[in-house]
């Protein structure tokens, strides 16, 4: 299948970052032919908050993701850091510390409780690594994590690690991310902790 951006075998951020190079070069509509589902979804995603219009067709083995660029692309306030100024919490593992496997699991699940009670939640929780355990394997996790989504905070989960550890088919809170939204997440944090 010929496509204007050919991002076959190509990992995360690349397929988005690819995208972004041909919107910001104005030439109208364009293809882009992928061959996973983060990757489909990651640009379709990253072209609707650009403002484009976006289709998507099933190839032999992969999408064929139509773009159209609207009136106004917005591809520089989409990369823009302080478009999601504000508290940003990464976290990186399914428990907090080092020491005690279970102490750890039990003080991220109380942390996670507190950020949901909380007056001043995050305006953003990414998740990496083996902490997007916390938003698939873990239901009393992902509840907290629902409850402060539903509260308005942003909630980035990983594709890559998903994919990685199986778990994407399970997702109970959050939205499945890519680097690039996660890099302009925690360079455009006002206060970013990571745990």
């Amino acid at each position: 299948m010929k496509a204007d951006i050919d991002c076959t075998g190509l990992k995360c951020p690349e397929p988005v970052l690819r995208t972004r190079a041909m919107l910001d070069t104005g030439p109208g509509p364009f293809t882009v032919l992928i061959d996973n589902d983060t990757a489909r979804d990651n640009v379709r995603r990253f072209a609707q908050t650009a403002g484009c219009e976006v289709a998507v067709d099933e190839t032999d083995g992969g999408f064929l993701v139509s773009i159209i660029p609207g009136a106004s692309v917005k591809t520089a306030s989409v990369s823009c850091p302080e478009a999601r100024a504000g508290s940003v919490m990464l976290i990186a593992s399914d428990e907090i510390g080092t020491g005690e496997h279970e102490l750890g699991k039990t003080l991220m699940k109380m942390f996670l409780y507190t950020a949901s009670e909380s007056d001043s939640p995050p305006s953003t929780l990414i998740f990496m690594n083996s902490g997007v355990r916390l938003v698939t394997e873990n239901e009393e996790t992902a509840a907290h994590v629902k409850k402060l989504e539903e509260a308005g905070t942003e909630v980035l989960v990983c594709g890559t690690c998903l994919d990685y550890y199986g778990l994407k088919e399970i997702l109970k809170a959050g939205a499945v991310s890519n680097m690039y939204d996660i890099q302009s997440a925690m360079v455009g944090a006002t206060l970013l902790v990571s745990l």
